[in-house]
């Protein structure tokens, strides 16, 4: 793996203090999802929650930790994208369905509190590396369909010219969906062009995405048990528009030092509707201009005849954002309920040193590896606020936030095919646009939207974390690994409503805590059979006694919102704590392959039940099936989703059921897709 925000050399995963994935692109697409969430669950310690409805927005959980494009949602993991933070600059939240899925040459997914990546990165960070063009010049067509009416097209051109390379592609999905109005259009545009000659490696890409996401969102139980595709809200809507251009440089020095850096421009515009039937429609329009840099400095040597790296970094962005929020009634007629703005300026800088202290220190052949460092950030938001009614007080204001935060690990390799590791890091989470603008009781924010008046600032959230782990291959064709990890989180932000309120607030609500284990054995029987099997245990708690807001009827609460006791040791909602994944790849021939998956999911807490008073979510189990051929120039293949046809839902809350005679509380669930079907072509020219 890199090692390191921006590519470098290598640096080998036995030196890394950490539960380390790296993933080709080919393995993600090979699993016949659509979406990298969907891709990424197979591996322990992620899972998914779909509040949406939309696989596109799926929520993506990595040890209890939450990735999600809703707004509102805390937030605790970071994506890049060459170099590029791509958590959005409002709320931190991550639009999953406007990364270049299709156009990545590998993944990296680092669990933990990461020095180098900095803020955000509570729980772990996607570190995404996307394609450039081979040394054979290629065109490759692709076409697939499916069930619920899929069709995906993809073309894509790739190729070198002396020491140039070219990637062009583009990609159209388009879906009804098996849900009444949860159609998606996903539209993908990436060009990248490069120069690699002597010690010098400089690429220019171009990302544009323009999507149309249709969110069905959850059902009544009472309704889903009738017809599990109606659509409770029917309309509404998510549409994005995101258009970067990155500039990539890596410049070899000399034999020890190599420089790399980073420049990019990111443009984004989003048109949010949401259908009430309480109250007025609501419409908002986001608006994002963010740019900025990264540089990074590489020192490869000995220290006292030691090999050791060295790795300096400083980056700075600069944000604008806005966002409109206007009350629609049917009719379509519009009133602003608020305008607000903040300009987000970010500085960061780090030191990350890896030290090999020896070899042969315990045993002939072993090895002592020192990794240590450091972050700095400074993260300020201005807040300006141009609502136009006079009775709704400014949210305008400036609130600052700097932190230091250290990284510790030691990796002692045995031989080279037993490694055990240690680490210690800590990491943070300054309070979002949206967290800040609706900060107390006298700023409740109806629907969660942006903010209605100045508020005191809040904390940071910081985590401490600890995990230790062994990696071990005992035969050739057997690898595995363990992990046991702790992260103690302080300050953790999360909505209140007082009793007799509308809407909500966001507060420090004290301490919480992710723990547990990880598991994950691997195989190869000769050319015939790969095995997989994984296991996550993940622990989610408060470790405070807390006052939550609630949509659901509490003992002293009849009518919602309501607030409800959190007692220490309450697990945090839609995260299970046992999930086992499994599967094998059969080749049955040199060019046909059977592959075969399966998932158990453990119970999962409703949201708005962190009390852990209410009957849960369900556990389940899913299976998947796919049948891939590759005949010299043309790759074909059909996959079965949800093998067995099993009812079950991946994501939980309480609301009024406004269709049913007087209102009542009811749990919303958002049901799974069917048994469904879908197959594809590639022809490489």
């Amino acid at each position: 793996m890199t090692g390191t925000r921006l590519p470098g050399a290598p640096l080998p995963v036995d030196s890394v203090p950490a539960t380390v994935d790296v993933i080709p692109g080919a393995t993600l697409r090979s699993t016949g999802e659509a979406t990298l969430q969907q891709a990424l669950r197979r591996l322990p310690g992620v899972s998914t929650a779909d509040q949406q409805g939309n696989p596109f927005q799926m929520d993506l959980s990595i040890r209890g930790f939450q990735g999600s494009p809703v707004t509102g949602a805390p937030q605790g993991i970071s994506v890049f994208v060459d170099g590029v933070r791509v958590n959005e600059p409002t709320v931190e939240e991550i639009n999953f369905d406007l990364l270049p899925f299709d156009d990545v040459e590998r993944v990296e997914l680092i669990r933990g509190p990461g020095a180098v990546f900095g803020r955000n990165t509570l729980g772990g960070v996607l570190n995404i590396v996307t394609r450039r063009g081979a040394e054979v010049r290629e065109i490759v067509p692709e076409a697939e369909w499916g069930s619920f009416g899929r069709q995906k097209y993809r073309l894509r051109i790739g190729g070198t010219e002396g020491p140039f390379d070219y990637y062009v592609a583009g990609t159209f999905f388009t879906e009804d969906g098996w849900r009444d109005a949860s159609a998606s259009r996903v539209g993908r545009l990436f060009a990248r062009i490069g120069l690699r000659e002597g010690g010098t490696d400089l690429s220019l890409s171009y990302q544009r995405a323009q999507n149309r996401i249709e969110q069905p969102g959850s059902l009544p139980e009472s309704e889903l048990h009738q017809h599990r595709t109606r659509n409770f809200t029917n309309g509404d809507f998510f549409e994005p528009l995101m258009n970067t251009v990155t500039l990539n440089l890596k410049q070899e020095l000399d034999e020890h030092w190599a420089l790399a850096a980073t420049l990019f421009t990111r443009t984004l515009d989003c048109e949010q509707f949401n259908v009430n039937f309480a109250h007025t429609n609501t419409r908002s329009f986001t608006s994002t201009a963010t740019v900025g840099g990264t540089v990074e400095a590489t020192h490869q040597a000995t220290l006292f005849g030691r090999s050791n790296r060295l790795v300096l970094g400083v980056e700075y962005a600069y944000a604008d954002a806005r966002v409109r929020v206007f009350q629609e009634t049917p009719a379509g007629q519009r009133e602003i309920d608020s305008d607000v703005r903040d300009g987000l300026t970010t500085v960061g800088g780090w030191v990350l040193n890896t030290l090999e202290l020896g070899r042969n220190l315990l045993a002939s052949g072993d090895q002592l590896v020192l990794t240590a460092g450091a972050r700095f950030d400074y993260v300020r938001h201005a807040i300006g606020d141009r609502t136009p009614d006079p009775d709704i007080p400014s949210s305008a204001g400036t609130h600052t936030f700097v932190r230091a935060t250290p990284r510790f690990g030691l990796n002692y390799n045995p031989t080279p095919r037993l490694n055990f590791y240690f680490s210690f890091a800590e990491g943070f989470r300054a309070p979002s646009f949206l967290e800040l603008t609706c900060a107390s009781p006298a700023t409740i924010c109806p629907g969660l939207q942006a903010g209605t008046a100045a508020d005191p600032p809040l904390k940071p959230v910081t985590v401490q974390s600890y995990e230790v782990g062994v990696r071990a291959q005992p035969w050739a064709w057997l690898e595995g690994r363990l992990a046991l990890y702790r992260s103690d989180v302080r300050d953790d932000i999360f909505s209140v409503a007082p009793t007799g309120t509308v809407g909500l607030f966001f507060q420090n609500v004290g301490g919480t805590r992710r723990q547990g284990i990880e598991v994950e054995l691997r195989g190869k029987y000769e050319r015939l059979l790969e095995p997989w099997v994984n296991y996550a245990y993940t622990e989610a708690t408060f470790r405070d006694e807390v006052l939550l807001g609630t949509s659901r009827v509490t003992v002293d609460c009849a009518a919602p919102p309501c607030t409800q006791l959190v007692r220490k040791g309450s697990e945090l909602p839609l995260v299970p704590r046992h999930r086992i994944n499994a599967g094998v790849d059969a080749h049955l021939t040199d060019w046909l392959t059977l592959s075969l998956s399966g998932a158990y999911v453990g119970r999962q807490w409703l949201r708005g039940d962190e009390a852990n008073a209410e009957r849960p979510l369900t556990d389940y189990v899913v299976l998947n099936a796919s049948l891939t051929a590759r005949v010299k120039a043309l790759t074909a293949f059909v996959a079965v989703q949800n093998l067995l046809d099993n009812e079950y839902e991946t994501f939980g809350t309480f609301a009024p059921n406004f269709r049913a005679e007087g209102a009542p509380v009811q749990r919303f669930l958002t049901p799974a897709p069917p048994i469904n079907f879908h197959a594809g072509l590639a022809w490489r020219f």
